[in-house]
């Protein structure tokens, strides 16, 4: 009866001094609570942020349209310009740094260029 006292309490000790020990460890916050994030697409290098976009000289029509610019935020009506032709179904205007790209709807591919 006695040795197993000293050995109940011998556990409970020693586990007791795990706990300490572990909660006194240095803590890293970031270690496991964060999102990895490609650092290539995070900065950009800085001769590629100096280049001017130009989609006559970077595109040729039957390319496709990257897809950054594929948001409606480029996207323009025809009727609100007046050199622009009305396009077929499936097709939509982009402007892009003062350029007009027609382009398919379906597949992005780059349709004619002003």
């Amino acid at each position: 009866m006695q040795m197993n006292k000293w050995i109940s309490t011998m556990v409970l000790g020693m586990s007791g001094l795990l706990a300490t020990s572990a909660m006194a460890a240095p803590q890293d916050p970031h270690s496991k609570h964060y999102v990895h994030q490609n650092q290539a697409e995070l900065h950009q290098p800085k001769h590629e942020m100096d280049k001017k976009l130009d989609p006559s000289r970077d595109w040729r029509i039957g390319h496709t349209l990257p897809r950054q610019y594929q948001s409606s935020r480029y996207q323009v009506d025809y009727r609100s310009h007046k050199h622009l032709a009305q396009p077929k179904r499936g097709q939509q205007w982009y402007q892009l740094n003062g350029h007009y790209v027609l382009v398919s709807q379906h597949d992005h591919k780059i349709l004619k260029m002003l």
